[in-house]
């Protein structure tokens, strides 16, 4: 965690986000993920927030993820993409948490795990949260529309939670199926039916707060 002198932010957000794990995601247990390296696209709706003097109330942004093998081995890549209607100091700000320099639990530990980031993209992004039917699209990017899991007999919708109290992404989140794709420079990935997560979150300079 960064000391006092750092500047301070927190920000409570709307959170969806699909993996190409099975439902579920084993790296929420600390066990390797499904098919052994981990691609997402995660997105952002921030209700209330600050960054210092900045306010990031509404600020949309989403995260392209890429590792060759688990998270914590390393050799990652980053996107950030950022809603095209933030200000220019509400581009640096975000800029600023996903750089991993000012704590904020993933925010600071993804970073820090990165090979490379791309440059940031400025983009129209449409954000629509839902426990289990959220989904949102980032124009030139990727998108991810996620549904209820469905019994495979019956056809039932399930509905589950996660409870992580020592997570660093969310600490409840409800689980779901998702469909979602994500083009960036050397990468072009598609997943049907895959993990998705849902939450509503605050992080700060801490960490994940609730």
């Amino acid at each position: 965690m960064p000391g006092n002198s750092s500047p301070q932010w927190r920000m409570e957000a709307e959170y969806l986000q699909s993996c190409n794990c099975d439902y579920g995601c084993p790296c929420n247990f600390n066990a390797l993920p499904t098919y052994g390296n981990c691609e997402a696209l995660v997105a952002y709706h921030v209700r209330k927030g600050y960054f210092d003097t900045t306010s990031l109330d509404g600020v949309i942004f989403a995260w392209g993820l890429w590792w060759p093998k688990a998270i914590h081995m390393g050799d990652g890549v980053g996107a950030l993409y950022v809603n095209n209607s933030a200000t220019e100091e509400q581009v640096k700000a975000i800029e600023a948490i996903t750089s991993g320099k000012y704590g904020g639990g993933v925010f600071a530990i993804f970073p820090s795990t990165f090979k490379s980031t791309l440059p940031t993209t400025l983009a129209k992004i449409d954000f629509h949260y839902h426990p289990y039917d959220g989904w949102f699209t980032v124009e030139g990017a990727g998108e991810a529309k996620a549904e209820h899991i469905r019994n495979a007999v019956t056809g039932k919708l399930f509905e589950g939670e996660l409870l992580l109290p020592n997570g660093i992404v969310f600490k409840r989140g409800t689980v779901g199926s998702v469909d979602w794709h994500w083009q960036a420079k050397g990468f072009s990935i598609k997943h049907e039916k895959k993990n998705c997560h849902s939450s509503i979150a605050t992080y700060a300079n801490e960490g994940c707060i609730a």
